[in-house]
């Protein structure tokens, strides 16, 4: 750190904001290079090194090599993300003082910040890039809550201070904004504050996620290309944060720039990625020997073959050529299916055999099964003729189990506390108190008949709303609208039922014969909305006294 150079000439304090902005920024700059590796991967766009193609290739040959080297990639690294990312599934929010409630004002704030759509995002640079981040805004704002790209945004390892970086084409300008938690004697949390430095350039700094063909130059070695690099030369805007600005954050002693972390801050597939690259290079290998293969090598030895033409020779006999003339023994062995070659007699034909690639094909299938094992993927997932029991498949799902269980837990951390100042920013500060737990739908959802069999298994031992919720995975909206339509249905129920009763009546005391009261029983309905009260039909009966 003491080599570092302030970006912002003039603040060099150590500690101060200028050197914090510094370091946070140098960092963020010495992940883009494995940030483009990882992207490259996880859109199959990596390459084996050109290293690979043999040197005594000549110019139509290297053309092919190169082709190989474009077309040799597996790209199971994707597999072996969304694997995880789409079984990410949040539902929404509950207290965890009462287990029984939802927090509505949570599930609100959710649906209303699209967090079901950036939600996604966010699993999805959790699982490639190791890391995802969002930040809450004050009421000011669109929206309460934004996802950040880990392209343009740093956490320190405290997450005590965070930089994000932007880029306004139309002014020239780059900036880093630095947001910035402090903290009293005791450790405890005593207000946020935000400084913007800016800097005018002719183009962006910093690689964009969609800068694809740039991030694959990066990743690949091409032409040279470095990763990104600030200058010294920002400088602090005027403008700067009050407390109340970050009152929200403060209240609830956090960053307003939340980082969500994989384990050891890497993809999922980023701790294999030599694996991946060995996978490549075989294949690579395999498609060299098939196309050495394609064409059969052929070689003809004539021992002290003559080199011109003699009288007697047939060539000469036919008129074909004159003694004396050289021999063209390119013209002689062309091949088709009715040529005819003219050799001496001692002459010994060769010609090449066929290597067996199956041992190229089971290496790679091995390093597969491998490459699930240690990643946690199931085989059936990177490896579709993978046969087998349902129970061997249920037991080879449980690696991927356990690593969603624990990503979940590790987002639930980071959602709960955008929810939180959410909700705060929002006007309600009691929730800066609350403690809330994310509700998850299940990571691998059961059969309609395996859900119908372990709701009927527990219907005498847990109550209706439980069995539903765990057994059918329903939500609370869900449960809530099976409630509505039971309710509606019970009521259509007894509705059929005193209709029924209000038939036999009828049947059995016909309406002449109700006396001189003209009230008949079906003139009467069911009173729904009062039920207590007596129905129509208690007063007809009523009506007609003691004529029955």
């Amino acid at each position: 750190m003491a080599d570092l150079v302030s970006l912002v000439p003039g603040d060099e304090e150590p500690g101060g904001d200028g050197m914090l902005l510094t370091q946070l920024a140098s960092a963020l700059c010495a992940r883009i290079p494995t940030l483009c590796m990882l992207k490259t991967f996880y859109d199959g766009r990596e390459r084996i090194p050109s290293k690979s193609i043999p040197k005594s290739a000549n110019q139509n040959g290297y053309a092919v090599y190169k082709r190989f080297i474009d077309i040799c990639q597996l790209d199971l690294a994707k597999a072996i993300a969304d694997a995880v990312i789409y079984r990410q599934r949040p539902t929404g929010f509950r207290l965890i003082a009462d287990k029984t409630l939802r927090s509505t004002e949570a599930d609100d704030m959710w649906a209303d910040c699209r967090m079901e759509l950036k939600s996604r995002q966010m699993f999805r640079d959790l699982s490639i890039y190791g890391n995802a981040y969002a930040i809450v805004h004050s009421p000011d704002a669109p929206s309460y809550i934004d996802v950040l790209s880990p392209w343009d945004t740093y956490v320190s390892g405290d997450e005590d201070s965070a930089v994000h970086y932007s880029y306004q084409a139309a002014e020239g300008k780059e900036y880093l904004a630095l947001y910035r938690v402090v903290r009293d004697d005791k450790g405890q949390v005593t207000g946020v504050t935000c400084r913007v430095a800016a800097a005018e350039v002719e183009e962006r700094t910093m690689l964009a996620e969609g800068d694809a063909e740039q991030i694959y130059a990066v990743a690949n070695n091409e032409d040279n290309a470095v990763a990104p690099e600030f200058s010294p030369v920002f400088s602090w805007m005027d403008v700067s944060s009050n407390d109340d600005d970050f009152r929200y954050a403060r209240e609830c002693a956090s960053l307003p720039v939340v980082r969500i972390h994989a384990p050891g801050g890497m993809g999922q597939f980023e701790p294999h990625i030599p694996m991946l690259s060995s996978i490549d290079q075989q294949r690579f290998q395999r498609f060299c020997i098939q196309e050495l293969q394609a064409f059969k090598q052929r070689a003809v030895s004539m021992g002290s073959a003559p080199t011109v033409y003699r009288e007697h020779d047939p060539q000469v006999l036919n008129g074909q050529a004159r003694a004396g003339d050289k021999v063209d023994y390119s013209e002689m062995f062309q091949s088709g299916p009715d040529a005819l070659w003219l050799v001496p007699d001692d002459a010994k034909f060769w010609e090449s055999s066929s290597t067996d690639i199956n041992p190229l094909i089971t290496a790679v299938a091995s390093d597969i099964k491998h490459l699930a094992a240690a990643s946690g993927t199931p085989l059936d997932i990177l490896s579709p003729d993978v046969a087998g029991s349902a129970e061997g498949a249920q037991l080879k799902r449980e690696g991927l189990v356990f690593k969603v269980e624990d990503m979940n837990a590790r987002a639930n951390d980071g959602f709960t506390r955008i929810m939180r100042m959410a909700l705060v920013s929002s006007g309600q500060s009691a929730a800066a108190d609350n403690r809330f737990e994310t509700v998850w739908k299940p990571i691998n959802p059961p059969s309609q008949l395996e859900q119908a069999q372990a709701a009927q298994y527990s219907e005498n031992n847990l109550p209706f709303k439980t069995n539903l919720r765990r057994n059918y995975g329903m939500t609370e909206i869900e449960i809530n609208e099976t409630l509505q339509d039971l309710s509606d249905t019970q009521f259509i129920g007894a509705m059929a039922r005193e209709k029924a009763m209000l038939d036999d009546a009828g049947q059995q005391y016909p309406s002449s014969n109700r006396g001189t009261s003209g009230f008949g029983v079906h003139d009467y309905t069911f009173n729904a909305e009062y039920p207590d009260e007596p129905t129509e039909m208690d007063m007809s009966e009523d009506l007609s006294g003691g004529e029955s």
